[in-house]
């Protein structure tokens, strides 16, 4: 019995005990309760992807990945868009397999400009900058290269060569590239942050970019870029007359005008009228292929709130100069042309329309750009 009594005893005691030392932990519980409350803001932004606004903001930054030369686009980082004289080097994986990669340096090479001149590479990720400066370009910017997630399409990932690197950051997939010959490059100040010559902020846009930079058709001429279809530059000289004389109109979009696209390239580059073949690119996939007749004949309207995208009145495998009957035309959204007046274009497969996801028509596809920019 004196056992069962202490034994109740001393359980009453060590419960009182336990209840004692709960009480006294619970004020710094309770006051570490704050904290917690404030942590996540600090680590929303690595997860703004998951977030609807903070993404719908930073989706331009991912959209296309623009080269940039001193301020101005000179292409843009698609497997159906490289320069003409950039090849790709064949890099063995080992078991049997290989891949094709391309180099910075060589992209630069391949726009005609000495790599000697390159004062700085800047490859963007996203809100991320990696800063290659002129000693490191010398070093190893050769060893710096690209290639595409899907093999001969997607967007462009970095790959970085197997020594030391000097430069503050590296990143993998890449959003935007800035090189940098005649102007002079940003730099880094004393807090990692990227600053113009004269210690200005860049301000989260790439430096010395005009502000109108649109996202519209891309036109090339043997490979260079010279220019955006842009809705507010076509002209009444563009537009495409019936056999009344009348301006032709497009039914399924509702009676859009239509105009010529030779018209408008040969306004940002006067040869483009001298056109021996266009290829027709929508995304990583060419669509279509057209003789220097058929050029002649191609029609194309951009749609209200579609960022300067062209949709192109696809040509007739019937009358090949003709204009496309109309509404019986079969239409594709074209994200770049390809004219060549000079060169040949180069051996790629043509995807039929249906089969290139890039080329589908929807009214109001882009619908966040508005008319006044475009």
């Amino acid at each position: 019995m004196k056992i069962l009594v202490s034994a109740l005893v001393g359980t009453v005691a060590l419960g009182a005990m336990v209840l004692g030392c709960a009480q006294k932990r619970t004020p710094p519980v309770a006051q570490s309760a704050s904290p917690p409350t404030a942590a996540p803001a600090a680590t929303l932004p690595p997860l703004a992807t998951d977030d609807p606004a903070p993404d719908k903001e930073k989706r331009p930054r991912f959209g296309e990945s623009v080269v940039y030369l001193d301020g101005k686009p000179v292409g843009v980082i698609r497997a159906s868009e490289l320069p003409l004289a950039l090849k790709p080097r064949v890099v063995n994986l080992g078991g049997g397999y290989t891949t094709l990669r391309y180099g910075f340096v060589d992209y630069v090479r391949a726009l005609g400009v000495d790599a000697k001149r390159i004062k700085a590479l800047h490859l963007y990720g996203g809100s991320r900058v990696v800063v290659v400066d002129k000693a490191e370009v010398a070093r190893i910017g050769d060893g710096i290269v690209f290639s595409f997630v899907q093999g001969d399409r997607g967007k462009p990932r970095v790959h970085w060569p197997p020594v030391k690197l000097n430069v503050n950051s590296t990143i993998d997939m890449v959003s935007n590239v800035a090189v940098y010959v005649e102007k002079e490059p940003p730099v880094l100040d004393a807090q990692g942050e990227l600053v113009m010559p004269n210690g200005s902020a860049v301000l989260g846009k790439v430096p010395y970019a005009p502000e109108e930079q649109g996202n519209g058709t891309r036109v090339y001429v043997d490979g260079a870029l010279v220019g955006t279809v842009k809705r507010k530059k076509l002209t009444d000289d563009m537009r495409i007359a019936d056999k009344a004389g009348a301006a032709a109109k497009t039914e399924a979009t509702g009676g859009e005008d239509r105009f010529s696209l030779l018209s408008y390239a040969s306004k940002l580059r006067p040869d483009a009228k001298q056109a021996k073949s266009i290829d027709l690119v929508a995304g990583d996939d060419v669509v279509g292929r057209v003789s220097s007749d058929q050029a002649r004949a191609l029609s194309f309207h951009v749609p209200p709130r579609n960022r300067g995208q062209a949709v192109v009145d696809m040509p007739s495998a019937r009358e090949p100069s003709a204009p496309p009957a109309k509404g019986g035309a079969q239409q594709a959204r074209i994200s770049a042309v390809q004219i060549y007046v000079t060169t040949a274009p180069p051996s790629r497969p043509v995807v039929d329309i249906d089969e290139a996801p890039e080329a589908a028509v929807r009214l109001g596809q882009g619908g966040s750009g508005s008319d006044e920019e475009l």
